[in-house]
């Protein structure tokens, strides 16, 4: 085995969570429904966090841990006032999480970006929660860039992208009609 494929092969778990994560990750703003949005962001959490730990960036991981349980508690917030407790006690949390693992600037990024998105997953509000995902993604961003978390970063902008078009047809309708040309008159 060359030293290539063992480096493939040493990066391949990063890469294929990274890979799931991201296309997790940008389909959710395309769903409709808040429901939906948030399982997407469940299986993005899950697998962004296993893409952060092969990265060893732990702060990341662990507020991504935090974001998968605090999305299933938002899952049943409305149904349950406990859920919805818990959902923003575990923004607290990921606060706190981010203080233990303190990594420096990018350990400020992540938790600016975890407390808005998750702070985002409780609104029952499609605005709010979609401007709330915008800001939080922007932080995710600047953290990926940083933390030259590429696949990451890849994923941010196509949910940037995703969301934002999203956002534009919550607020706008365009309607596209075609027409019938005018005669031209022979004068």
């Amino acid at each position: 085995m060359s030293m290539l494929d063992a480096g493939l092969l040493q990066d391949l778990p990063a890469t294929l969570t990274g890979v799931a994560a991201a296309l997790c990750l940008t389909a959710a703003p395309a769903f409709r429904d808040r429901r939906m949005i948030l399982l997407a962001q469940l299986a993005a959490g899950i697998c962004f966090s296993a893409h952060y730990v092969c990265l060893g960036i732990s702060v990341a991981a662990a507020a991504n841990m935090l974001g998968s349980v605090q999305t299933a508690a938002a899952l049943f917030s409305a149904r349950s006032a406990a859920m919805n407790r818990l959902g923003y006690a575990l923004i607290g949390l990921m606060a706190l999480a981010g203080l233990f693992f303190w990594q420096g600037s990018i350990s400020a990024l992540s938790m600016a970006a975890m407390i808005l998105i998750a702070l985002a997953r409780m609104q029952m509000n499609e605005l709010h929660l979609r401007v709330l995902l915008l800001a939080g993604g922007c932080f995710w961003m600047m953290h990926d860039y940083l933390g030259e978390a590429w696949i990451a970063l890849v994923a941010d902008v196509g949910a940037f992208t995703m969301g934002a078009a999203a956002l534009f047809a919550l607020l706008f309708r365009v309607t596209i009609e075609w027409r019938a040309a005018a005669p031209v008159s022979q004068a």
